[in-house]
């Protein structure tokens, strides 16, 4: 295994264990599950959108990364219309936390599937 293969792992990887520790470290400091999980999804938004944009690397040998910011562009745009249509007036605070919040959410359910994938792909080679 060559440098590269152990960075594409940890980077993989590491949504999980920056969860999981985040996690941890806030529930133990506040003592609230519900703000521990927010600010966990908070600060695992960033590397679950690297770890799709790796995962997909190595699943199908070319990089989605366009794909991938133009996919949160488009979210952007779409959350914040519909924000503005409910609200009338924009509150930049709330729609930037609605935005990651919904960015975690997508990329998460996007790992899990790509995760999925690449144990089926694998088993399937073995096979």
């Amino acid at each position: 295994m060559n440098w590269l293969t152990n960075v594409t792992a940890l980077v993989i990887i590491a949504p999980v264990l920056i969860f999981t520790l985040t996690f941890m470290v806030t529930q133990y400091m506040t003592k609230r599950t519900p703000k521990a999980i927010k600010r966990s999804a908070d600060v695992t938004t960033f590397f679950l959108i690297l770890a799709v944009h790796f995962f997909m690397i190595v699943l199908f040998d070319q990089s989605f990364l366009l794909y991938i910011l133009l996919f949160l562009f488009l979210v952007g745009i779409v959350f914040v219309a519909m924000y503005a249509k409910s609200q009338g007036d924009i509150n930049f605070r709330k729609v930037i936390r609605g935005y990651w919040r919904i960015c975690f959410f997508a990329f998460a359910i996007l790992y899990l599937l790509l995760f999925v994938i690449g144990l089926a792909k694998s088993i399937v080679l073995v096979f």
